[in-house]
């Protein structure tokens, strides 16, 4: 016997249940926005990565970055208030690099600190080679005009504990050339960026030396 439920089931409710949904699915309404979005404001810290590298923080201004990214600067100022937001940006991710390289190099199996120095000052030297937003940032850290008081003290600070560990190990000597060389390690590898880019990885290799 078919039951008043069944009965009530007709072709066309059928149809209607099992019919396409047209248009995006739940929860994706605002998916294709947010990647643009993402990709512009990716590209306006590329753009600017490009300049402060090139030009220098002091000689970009924001109105360059719009006419060479062809950015609206609505667009711009939505993401960024000031050039200082992008700087501030690219040296955070800086930061973070520093912090995930030394991680790598300090936490594989037993190496000395020497080692550990050269690891993370090559493979330093690599990315900012390959990478331009991470150069940008790097230099940034000793830009004096822009608020980066943690920039490179922050850099140097992580260093120094390798090489306060080394001093007092007795894997470096201990002297007034080895207390000072994380900041010289640090500065250095700027210099090196600032003059030029193709020869960082042979320069921090043969800088991290203890003779």
């Amino acid at each position: 016997m078919t039951s008043p439920i069944e009965a009530a089931n007709t072709p066309e409710d059928t149809a209607a249940r099992t019919r396409p949904r047209i248009g995006r699915a739940p929860g994706s309404k605002n998916a294709e926005p947010q990647a643009r979005a993402v990709r512009t404001r990716d590209a306006i810290i590329t753009v600017a990565a490009r300049h402060f590298d090139t030009d220098g923080y002091g000689h970009t201004s924001m109105n360059t970055i719009a006419r060479a990214g062809k950015f609206a600067k609505g667009a711009m100022y939505y993401h960024f208030p000031s050039k200082d937001a992008i700087g501030n940006q690219l040296l955070s991710d800086w930061k973070r690099t520093v912090d995930e390289t030394v991680t790598d190099a300090t936490a594989g199996p037993s190496s000395t600190s020497p080692e550990q120095l050269t690891a993370i000052f090559t493979s330093l030297a690599r990315q900012i080679t390959e990478d331009i937003n991470l150069r940008a940032g790097m230099k940034l850290t000793l830009e004096p005009s822009i608020d980066n008081t943690d920039g490179f003290a922050h850099w140097v600070n992580t260093i120094s504990e390798i090489v306060d560990t080394a001093i007092s190990t007795g894997e470096i000597p201990d002297t007034p050339t080895t207390h000072r060389l994380a900041w010289n390690l640090c500065a250095s590898t700027v210099g090196a960026a600032h003059a030029s880019t193709s020869s960082l990885c042979v320069k921090s290799s043969e800088t991290v030396t203890f003779s």
